[in-house]
This record gives C-alpha cells, sequence and structure tokens, in this order.
C-alpha cells in the first residue's frame, strides 16, 4: 500500500481492530535516558546474519522474571515501566516509571477491580512515597488510569490522561502497555522466524510530537547466537531485499531491567526487547529510541514479534473482540491522551467495527501496508486486511496468546488524515443466550425486570431524578403534618405501565406498598392501557436487553424509597428484535435508527463500549445538567410530542448549545434557585423563538415536529420554584433541596 493510500482520510473513530500502542519506546539506562545510536545506519546488505561483523557485547546472563505478580514491559509513548499486582495490598496495583522519555518518574499506586466487560480498571492513582514522583506528576493523577487484561504471562492494556512533563505546556500522553512476568535465561531459547508489526513517531526537543507517525510489518530471523536479520514487508529469506543484519544480547543492567535484551540493527543499537515466554513459544516487546539530530529530537516507537512457523487457520480469529486505540480530535486528528475502545467482530473473512459501517476483508498468512502496496502472501501468523471501499486503507494483525492480537493500520478524524497507529484487542468470551424477552412481538408489550436494562445513553439529569426522589421521600410537611406526596412514587409507576390515571393513592399503604409487590398497591383502571405511555427496548445480540427510552422513569424507580431497585418491574415496548446479529452489526443497526446516543454531556462522542453497564445512580450514568435544564423546560419551550423520538431532550440540548444559541450554562449558578429559573427562562425562549421549520441538533426534525411551543406559559414557570414549605412544593424546589441534602450528608 502506498504512503498516501495508507493516510488517506477516514470517518472518525475508524477503530477497526481498535488500536492500542503496543509496546512502547524504551530508553536506556535507568532513570530517564541512557545513550542509544542513531537507528537510521547503513543498510546492513543481503548477505547471512553477520554480514555486518558486529563485535560481540561482553557476556551478560540474562535475568529474566519466573511468573509472580511483577511484570515489566513498555508504554507506546516511549518509557519502560514495571507493574506489580497486589502490591502493596490485594487489590492494589503499583505502577513505575522505570526508565521515561517525558520526565515522569517513581511509582504510583491505585486500587484495580474487574469491570462489567471483563477488563480490570485502576484508577485514582496516588503517589507512592519517597519513590521521587515529580509534583506536576502528583498533580495530574486524578484524572490518570489503567485499563488492562490478563493472557496468561503477557499484561496488555491502555494507560490514559498521562501528563507530559517534558513539554511542560499541558499536554498529555495516552500508551498502550505490554508487559511480562515470565521471560527466557538464554537467547538460543528465541532462536525461529518471527513476524513483526512496528510502528515510530518523531518528537521534537521538548517531547512534542512532530508529523504523522510510520508503520511497518515484516519477519525477523533469530539464530542461536542472538545474531538476527530483519525484512522489511516481506517473508523472511537469507537474501530479502533490503534486509537488516543485527545482534540480540543480554541487557546490560539485568537489575533494572529482568530480562531485557539490547537489540542492534545494521550496526546500530535499535533499543530493548522484552520476553514473554509462555506454552512454548515467545512474544517478543520491542521499543525503540533513537536521537535523530543534534537540536534533541528523537523518535520513539514500538515492535511486537510472534513465532512465525504456524500458518493460522482462516477461522483463527472469528469471533467476538474488545479493542483500544488512542482517540483522536475529531476536528484535528490530534491524539487527546484518552483511549477509545470498540467491539470488533471477525467471521467469513471480513472484520466489522461498531463506528464505521464498511468491512475489512481480511487475508489470513499475509501482510499489506508501508512499503507493500499489495497483499504479501507468505507470513505465517499475521492477518492483512483492506477497508471495502474507495480508499482501501489497510490492517495488518498479530494475535498473540490465547486471547490477544495486536495491529497496525490507520485511524481518522472527519476531515483531517488518517494517523497510522497500533492497537491490541481481547477476544471475548461468548456469553449464554438468554431466552426471556426472545418471545415477546417487535411492537408489542412486554414486562421487564429493570436490572436487566443496559442503558443506551452515557447519561442522564440527575436534577430530574433528585426531583423524584426528593417527592417520593416526603412524608411531612413543613409543620410535621403527614403529607401524600410520596406517593407520587406509585402514580408514576402506574402511568409507566400503561395506566395513565395513575395510583391515586387510595390503595397505597405507608409501610406496606412496595414497587417490587405490585400486587401491594392498586393501579387505577379508570384508563384504559394505553401502550403509547410505555417506555422502549430493543433485545440484542443473545438476548441482552437495551433501553432505548425511559432511562431517568426506570432510574427513578432503581433509586426509589418504597420498593426500589433492580427487582422492579415494568413494562415497556420491544421496538426491535437483533438476537442473531454480531456486536459489530448490532450497534450499527443502533446507530442508524438513532436507538442510541453516543454523547458524553461536553459534546464529546463516545463508543458503545463506553456506555454504562446499569441503570441506577451509581452504576456509571453521568451527570448531565443540560439534560437536567430540558426536563425543567417541559411545557414551557416544548411539549413532548405523541410518539416522540428517541433521545428528544439530547437534541434539543445539542441545538441550545450550538452557534447562534450558544446557551452557556457555565454563565448561571444552578445550586441557587434565582439563577436555574433564568437558565429555564433563556433556554425556553429560545426554543419559543426558533422558526418551526428548523432543525434541531443532530434529529432530522424541525422545531415543530419536536414538540416547540410558541408561547412562554408564565404560571407552569412560576408553580417550578413553589417552595418547600408550601403543601404541593416545585420541580426545582424538590431538586434543589433534595441534592442540598445528598451534599449534607
Amino acid at each position: 500500500m502506498t504512503k498516501n493510500k495508507w493516510t488517506r482520510a477516514r470517518v472518525a473513530g475508524l477503530a477497526g481492530i481498535a488500536a492500542i500502542s503496543l509496546a512502547a519506546c524504551g530508553g536506556g539506562g535507568g532513570g530517564g535516558g541512557g545513550t542509544f545510536f542513531p537507528a537510521s545506519g547503513p543498510s546492513a546488505g543481503n548477505g547471512g546474519n553477520n554480514s555486518n561483523n558486529q563485535p560481540a557485547p561482553a557476556a551478560v546472563a540474562l535475568q529474566p522474571l519466573v511468573g509472580g505478580s511483577q511484570y515489566s514491559g513498555t508504554a507506546s509513548f516511549g518509557d519502560t515501566v514495571s507493574i506489580a499486582l497486589d502490591q502493596p495490598a490485594a487489590g492494589k496495583l503499583t505502577l513505575r516509571f522505570v526508565d521515561s522519555r517525558f520526565g515522569l518518574a517513581g511509582s504510583v499506586s491505585a486500587s484495580y477491580a474487574t469491570q462489567p466487560d471483563g477488563s480490570l480498571l485502576a484508577s485514582n492513582f496516588a503517589a507512592v512515597a519517597g519513590t521521587g514522583v515529580p509534583d506536576a506528576l502528583v498533580a495530574a493523577l486524578a484524572k490518570l488510569s489503567l485499563r488492562f487484561q490478563l493472557d496468561g504471562s503477557l499484561l496488555s492494556g491502555s494507560l490514559a490522561q498521562v501528563p507530559n512533563l517534558k513539554a511542560g505546556n499541558g499536554a498529555v500522553l495516552q500508551g498502550e502497555i505490554a508487559a511480562s512476568n515470565q521471560g527466557v535465561a538464554d537467547v538460543s531459547r528465541l532462536a525461529g522466524v518471527y513476524n513483526f508489526i512496528k510502528l515510530t513517531s518523531a518528537y521534537n526537543a521538548k517531547g512534542m510530537v512532530q508529523g504523522a507517525p510510520a508503520s511497518d510489518f515484516g519477519q525477523l530471523s533469530i539464530k542461536a547466537d542472538g545474531s538476527v536479520r530483519a525484512c522489511m514487508g516481506q517473508a523472511y529469506v537469507d537474501g530479502c531485499s533490503g534486509g537488516q543484519a543485527g545482534l540480540l544480547a543480554a541487557e546490560g543492567d539485568q537489575k533494572t531491567y529482568p530480562g531485557a535484551l539490547a537489540l542492534t540493527l545494521g550496526g546500530q543499537r535499535i533499543g530493548r526487547v522484552m520476553v514473554n515466554a509462555q506454552s512454548g513459544a515467545a512474544t517478543l516487546l520491542a521499543d525503540e529510541f533513537a536521537t535523530t539530530a543534534a537540536d534533541g529530537s528523537f523518535r520513539t516507537g514500538t515492535w511486537v514479534l510472534q513465532s512465525a512457523t504456524t500458518a493460522l487457520a482462516a477461522t483463527a480469529l472469528d469471533g467476538e473482540w474488545l479493542c483500544s486505540q488512542p482517540e483522536l480530535d475529531p476536528a484535528t486528528g490530534a491524539l487527546t491522551g484518552r483511549t477509545q475502545r470498540n467491539f470488533v467482530s471477525i467471521g467469513a473473512n471480513l472484520l466489522q467495527t461498531d463506528t464505521i459501517d464498511n468491512d475489512v476483508k481480511l487475508s489470513v498468512n499475509a501482510g499489506i501496508g508501508g512499503a507493500a502496496t499489495s497483499t504479501v502472501s507468505g507470513m505465517n501468523g499475521l492477518v492483512a486486511g483492506q477497508w471495502v471501499d474507495s480508499q482501501k486503507i489497510g490492517r495488518v494483525l498479530l494475535p498473540v496468546g490465547k486471547q490477544t492480537a495486536y495491529y497496525i493500520g490507520s485511524a481518522a478524524s472527519t476531515g483531517v488524515a488518517a494517523t497510522p497507529i497500533s492497537g491490541v484487542c481481547r477476544a471475548l468470551p461468548v456469553p449464554a443466550v438468554s431466552n426471556t424477552y426472545a418471545s415477546a412481538t417487535v411492537g408489542s408489550a412486554m414486562d421487564i425486570r429493570i436490572g436487566d436494562a443496559h442503558p443506551t445513553q452515557p447519561a442522564i439529569g440527575y436534577d430530574q431524578i433528585y426531583y423524584k426522589q426528593g417527592r417520593y421521600r416526603k412524608t411531612k410537611d413543613s409543620a410535621g403534618n403527614d403529607s401524600t406526596q410520596w406517593k407520587k412514587e406509585f402514580d408514576d409507576y402506574c402511568e409507566a405501565v400503561g395506566l395513565t390515571d395513575g395510583a391515586k393513592g387510595s390503595t397505597v399503604i405507608a409501610g406496606t406498598s412496595l414497587l417490587t409487590d405490585p400486587g401491594s398497591f392498586t393501579c387505577s383502571t379508570k384508563n384504559a392501557f394505553d401502550i403509547t405511555a410505555l417506555k422502549s427496548a430493543v433485545v440484542g445480540p443473545r438476548g441482552v436487553l437495551y433501553l432505548t427510552d425511559g432511562h431517568h422513569t426506570l432510574t427513578s424507580f432503581w433509586e426509589a424509597p418504597n420498593g426500589g431497585g433492580p427487582e422492579v418491574k415494568v413494562k415497556v415496548v420491544k421496538k426491535g428484535h437483533y438476537m442473531d446479529l454480531n456486536n459489530a452489526s448490532f450497534w450499527r443497526t443502533m446507530r442508524q435508527n438513532k436507538f442510541v446516543w453516543l454523547k458524553l454531556p461536553d459534546g464529546s462522542a463516545i463508543t458503545p463500549a463506553e456506555l454504562p453497564p446499569l441503570l441506577g445512580l451509581s452504576n456509571g450514568l453521568k451527570d448531565d445538567p443540560y439534560r437536567a435544564l430540558l426536563y425543567f423546560t417541559r411545557d414551557l419551550g416544548y411539549k413532548q410530542p405523541a410518539n416522540s423520538t428517541e433521545f428528544l431532550e439530547f437534541y434539543w440540548s445539542e441545538w441550545l448549545q450550538a452557534a447562534p444559541q450558544s446557551l452557556k450554562l457555565s454563565a448561571y449558578k444552578l445550586t441557587d434557585a434565582t439563577s436555574y429559573l433564568q437558565a429555564i427562562q433563556a433556554a425556553s425562549g429560545l426554543m419559543n423563538a426558533t422558526p418551526d421549520t428548523t432543525i434541531i441538533g443532530s434529529s432530522g426534525l424541525t422545531a415543530l415536529q419536536m414538540g416547540k411551543l410558541s408561547t412562554f406559559d408564565t404560571a407552569t414557570f412560576n408553580d417550578l420554584n413553589t417552595p418547600m414549605t408550601a403543601a404541593k412544593p416545585g420541580k426545582l424546589a424538590y431538586a434543589l433541596d433534595y441534592r442540598a441534602s445528598l451534599a449534607a450528608r
């Protein structure tokens, strides 16, 4: 593939097999640098492995790790790291910056726990006293996170929001961690031919990235005496075109870098190699570093190598994967310091991702990209792919271990050039099929347990939930007399299950009636069952339930004081049946049908893998103040239309924040009733004044179709802040009072 094709622009989040920058770019001696020779030396020619007649280094005995909780490896932004699991205590890990190109040093520690997707996540890091952690790193630890997985003796993952202390300008790094706790005691055990994929990036003397990274693939031979030969973009033969010969020998400082090897090619030192030996095979993780100019600019990168002795079966990568890559800014294509994760499905020689609608056609035991303009066969152990479109941007995948695959390729943001990246994917286990919600027909009502419902949006308006919770708990008025306002919990439930006249309180008994026991209260049957009042859900792959409307209502029931929680059951309309789809096809369908909202409260995009696992306020749903604002503008700026679109309030919120409306909630104090009311009035006024034919946000619908009201209802507005001393306080008064009570706890 030509360089132009390799870097051609592509749609945002071109994840493919989603990317983490595999190992990293280590340096020389401990603490910050060591001495490296330039990597760009003369070609070694086409002779044998020792044609450059390199002098043999002084013999050093390898001292590899031999299992246990200590891992030694690399971070892809250019550092060598070590990770100790369950240190200093069970459930904690310690991350040490052993050798940094970006001013990082010392050890930091955090608790880690298994996540719903099976990964392990460490966050809320703290500096380990006495280890020399720089003050600027300490100040940034609140945002630092490490998500990782274990595959035998290989630890791989993503380290996000790492401050670039060398730059000192607020820049952040994202690094993919690759580390091993099991090496080899003798280089001769590594003899064989290996596939490799590599990615390197250039930095100026201040540690800021310069230009696009460069990627390539190929094969490398290691002889029993440690002599090596690399063939770029082609299968290994002794006389490969442009081949480079070199040597692999023990790193001199085995105490700092246990089991590490030094790699030279073409007479020049390339970097450090960490070994992961398991199941009779070895994965090599190579850090590359070179100073490229007198001004101190440098290039760093990583190689990942795996035995090429065995051809892969055509179905070797078939299945479901969860993949990680560096996130790119959608406007500039620059790295943000965050990690993007994607669902990837592979089968029938196609790779599909959740955020891109085009497929990647795969060729097993082949490579493509870099200098290779077409598929190169004879690469046992590699899988090559091109996007099935006119641009044909490529991917090269290298499976290692039992459930891990690394890759190189391109990723891009809308309107900017594609950026070469490297990445890693973890095979997802095959879950059992659930038939709980399989039999209901699309368009019909079905009873669901709200603990089974997976959210399809990342955030809710907490103040809407706080209004409900405040009211559900109001059993006394300001004078200490009994209040009936708490019975609203049961009215809301009855309305949510299609009995729009509610419970009306007559059969609701304090201390007896519970949402989890519908027999403990009675819903009015004055009005017939109304299916249009129900929230909605779809049934996804293998029977998993996804809520497409009603996140606020069902979360209110989850948090409710009288029988709330995940066991509450409600009726919803089944809007789709997608049990037989793979993960990628399912999320493509959800996006096309606008059944999912993939934006955070700040407007930044996420992928389906970042959606919270459950409803409720403590299970990952974030607080979106704009979404709460829209709740309070209901019947002032808009009225929910019959059969309204999913995520209606999010579209209105999107429109309010965009120019020329440019409503900024930062200009208001949302803990103060007067200021909050001003924000509500301002938002409602913008909605009232917009022409009926205006398209609202990305909904594709006009303001009139989205329920726009032309007049502002002053009486409804005044009711919002009816004080808590009144018999029936206002919605905003309840919300602010409940929020204040939480803050006081």
